[in-house]
């Protein structure tokens, strides 16, 4: 079970960001990107994990 290094909450959910993030080297026009996934603890809001839905950037 994962606790909350803030907190010690135990109850945690994901959330979407959708402005995607895109490499450093390409253009910020470029149509290709990904969302970021965020893990935070409901009781405080401390975010556990962020990760890509995308990483390949495909």
């Amino acid at each position: 079970m994962q606790t909350c290094s803030n907190c010690g909450g135990t109850e945690f959910k994901e959330a979407i960001q959708y402005a995607k993030v895109k490499p450093a080297d390409q253009s910020k026009m470029a149509l290709k990107g990904s969302e970021v996934l965020l893990t935070f603890c409901v009781s405080c809001g401390t975010v556990s994990n962020v990760r890509l839905t995308n990483p390949a950037f495909e």
